[in-house]
């Protein structure tokens, strides 16, 4: 059973400034269906209900179409293209976020330094792996 993910490990950029990427996201494992319960377990309410999950295959070993979180199953998909690193949050409103993820293999001070950026109101993005 995974561990769950601790908060440090997802930071969303402050204010409502809409150029992406919106947060990012330090995921343990490169297991999706796992790690997304983690996501919406950190999501802050206020920001919106997630319905709806994209994601870049490259960045996962499993591919699901629907992740169960929080009682109910969440629906997934891939991007058309390759954009990796990146989760777009379909939130119920409508809106979009973007969130940069920091492959789990990344060591801990770099991760930081990428969550404090978003923190900071700067951009996160990972160097490609």
């Amino acid at each position: 059973m995974a561990r769950p993910a601790h908060p440090s490990k997802f930071a969303l950029r402050p204010g409502a400034d809409p150029q992406p990427p919106h947060g990012a996201w330090w995921p343990e494992t490169r297991e999706l269906s796992e790690q997304l319960t983690h996501l919406v377990d950190h999501w802050p309410i206020e920001n919106g209900h997630i319905s709806r999950v994209l994601y870049s295959p490259p960045d996962w070993n499993d591919h699901p179409r629907s992740v169960r979180v929080a009682g109910r199953n969440l629906k997934t998909g891939s991007f058309p293209h390759d954009d990796t690193h990146l989760v777009t949050l379909v939130l119920s409103s409508g809106l979009r976020r973007t969130i940069t993820v920091i492959p789990p293999d990344t060591p801990q001070h770099e991760a930081r330094e990428l969550l404090d950026l978003v923190t900071d109101g700067d951009s996160a993005k990972p160097a490609r792996s």
